[in-house]
Order: structure tokens, then C-alpha cells, then sequence
């Protein structure tokens, strides 16, 4: 797989579990240890299987890795195959946006698509450098679309909790309803004020934010 990935750039995989009786420790290990290395060069997978616990796992993973999952049943193998040589290409748009404003300290993030690492290399250092401008931003979090996040853009997401602090207020637009209930939720977690609001409610949120006071921002106990 190694030489192939290196020959052709990238990989289209079927998967077909014919039957499954688990894994022992040390290719668990060297399995984890590909997937990390080669998480964005697998462009297609497509996972051949009966059991429902492993359609369920293939169905999570899909929005977890960077390229596509689909679960094919046992007798849909042709279909897998056909599905994997007619595929187009992953879209390759950004998964985040970013818009600042030097006489601001509003700034908006846009989520569409599948969120990765590279999303987040490019606009951590706009994040910090408008942060060192300003002292204290203002967030919206439109999200267009998601389509899950890559682990290591999770955990790039997770070692940048911290400036949440330098947010005052968020206000997250969304037509999911379980996004803005997760929203809702995080607002008592966080020291900034947080809202949610629908997708036809934007103008909304942004004159919420212009208008709103700054905070005086300390930790949560």
C-alpha cells in the first residue's frame, strides 16, 4: 500500500469483510500507525460488510477521515467497485473561511464541508495576530455545512482551547438544530457569551455582536 500510495499519489480502497474475528495488539498498533501517516491519501473507501456494528463504525469514521466512506451490503460488491471507479475527487474547497476586519474586532468563521488540519494551520496565526490587535474578538461561526473534522484538526482544536478566553462574544449561525442545542450547551462551559441563531438570522447575530459590551473575562471555576 506503501508503494502504491507513493506511485499513484493517492488511493481509491475496498474493503470487504468477509468475516472478522478481531486483532491482535501489535497490528492494531502498526494499523493506527498507517492510518495517521496516510489519513489524506485515502480519497475513497468503500466498506463491503454484514454486520451492523461495522456499517456503524464506517459511517462515523466517514466524518472523522478526510476522504469519502460508503458501506456497501455484502451483495452490493459490483456496486462498491463501480462507486469507487466513478467517484469524483473529494472537494478540495477549504473546510474554514476566515474574515477579519483591521478597524474591527468582529471576526467571522466560516464552516463548510469537512474541517483539516491545514484548515486550521492557515487560520490559527490570523486568529492570533487579529487577537494581538485588537485584545479581545467578537466570534460568528457561520456553518454552512459539516461534514465532520479530521483527528488531527480535532486536535489541533483542542491545543487552541485556550484563546477561547480572548473571545467576548460568539454567535454561532446554523440550520442544524443539534448545532445550536451543542452551542447552547458549551455557552455555561466558556467564559464569552454565546448565541445561537438560524441561518436566516444572520444580520441578526452580527448586529447582536456589534452592539454587545465587552466583557470582563475571567476563568470558569
Amino acid at each position: 500500500m506503501n508503494a502504491d500510495i507513493e506511485q499513484q499519489g493517492g488511493l481509491r480502497v475496498l474493503e470487504e469483510f468477509r468475516n472478522f474475528d478481531g486483532i491482535d495488539p501489535i497490528a492494531l498498533w502498526k494499523d493506527a500507525k498507517f492510518g495517521v501517516n496516510n489519513f489524506s491519501k485515502l480519497t475513497h473507501i468503500a466498506v463491503v460488510a454484514k454486520p451492523n456494528w461495522l456499517k456503524t463504525i464506517a459511517k462515523a469514521v466517514d466524518y472523522i477521515l478526510p476522504g469519502k466512506v460508503k458501506v456497501f451490503e455484502p451483495n452490493q460488491l459490483e456496486a462498491a467497485r463501480l462507486w469507487l471507479n466513478t467517484a469524483f475527487e473529494p472537494n478540495l474547497t477549504p473546510g474554514l473561511q476566515y474574515v477579519s476586519n483591521l478597524e474591527s474586532n468582529l471576526v467571522e468563521i466560516v464552516v463548510e464541508g469537512k474541517v483539516t488540519e491545514s484548515d486550521y494551520e492557515r487560520i490559527v496565526p490570523q486568529l492570533k495576530a487579529d487577537v494581538e490587535r485588537h485584545g479581545k474578538l467578537k466570534v460568528l461561526e457561520e456553518i454552512r455545512s459539516f461534514e465532520g473534522i479530521d483527528p488531527m484538526a480535532l486536535w489541533r482544536d483542542l491545543r487552541q482551547a485556550s484563546m477561547i478566553e480572548d473571545f467576548t462574544h460568539v454567535a454561532v449561525v446554523a440550520d442544524a438544530q443539534w448545532l445550536r442545542t451543542l452551542a447552547d450547551a458549551v455557552s455555561s462551559m466558556i467564559p464569552a457569551e454565546v448565541r445561537s441563531f438560524e441561518r436566516t438570522q444572520i444580520e441578526e447575530a452580527r448586529t447582536w455582536l456589534r452592539d454587545a459590551q465587552q466583557l470582563h473575562i475571567t476563568k470558569p471555576n
